[in-house]
């Protein structure tokens, strides 16, 4: 039996290549994205690849309707195997300047959708007996942002706390989750910057070049397989040298 993976912020970037990879790798990716026309161009890419692959037009803010779209699929595919908490926006506002409503807009997207998500997600994975959460931090939250704001690292941190909040509780019913924390990474994050705070960042890389989304997305199959039965609770640093917790 295929496993049914969904990804949230699916449409570009590290969510459109972790689709790919799953779709190459033989899962059955569920692309969940905001972006209805760039979403549907991605979709068509993938069904290439893996003809029952779906995707679904959410915005992952609305906890609502998110829950609403995870039942959907769960009536589509009556089983829902792995999710992937990618969907997150960059902020950069210092803690002196943010507003409380731009605080609030970081944190729905890239921590609140995350949890709803994967509570919604594990009722499922309970009866299963199986799970794989995997989601998307960032380098800025294991040293703090360098050009990313307050927002964006606390948040990015906070997606570590309850990764492993539920590694402890839920290992005994076969889930695992784990996050990784990319450095900056080519394609729609990146473009948050200026040419000259990418060349900045780029020259503090001992590597010398900012981190693939096809890298992450391979990290992420990876610990989506039997063979990652033991690892759970982890942090994989994917960011070029440039922090080594």
């Amino acid at each position: 039996m295929k496993r049914i993976a969904i990804v949230t912020g699916a449409a570009r970037g590290i969510g459109k290549a972790v689709s790919l990879e799953f779709a190459k790798t033989g899962t059955v990716p569920v692309l969940i994205d905001k972006d209805k026309d760039v979403l549907t161009d991605a979709i068509y890419e993938i069904k290439v690849l893996q003809p029952d692959a779906l995707s679904f037009v959410c915005d992952v803010s609305d906890i609502p309707g998110l829950i609403n779209t995870i039942g959907s699929i769960v009536e589509a595919y009556k089983r829902i195997d792995i999710l992937v908490n990618n969907a997150g926006i960059l902020s950069k506002e210092s803690i002196e300047t943010i507003t409380e409503e731009q605080w609030d807009r970081v944190m729905s997207i890239n921590v609140k959708s995350a949890a709803f998500a994967s509570g919604t997600c594990i009722k499922h994975m309970i009866r299963q007996r199986f799970g794989r959460i995997i989601n998307i931090s960032s380098m800025a939250a294991r040293m703090g942002g360098i050009s990313a704001g307050c927002a964006y690292s606390a948040s990015k941190a906070a997606l570590i706390g309850l990764t492993r909040d539920i590694a402890k509780k839920y290992a005994k019913y076969g889930i695992t989750a784990n996050a990784i924390a990319p450095g900056t990474t080519k394609g729609e994050m990146s473009k948050g910057f200026t040419r000259q705070e990418l060349e900045d960042l780029v020259a503090g890389i001992p590597v010398g070049f900012l981190t693939d989304p096809g890298d992450i997305a391979k990290t992420v199959v990876f610990l989506s397989q039997d063979t990652a039965k033991s690892i759970t609770g982890a942090v994989i640093d994917i960011n070029g040298g440039t922090f080594m917790g």
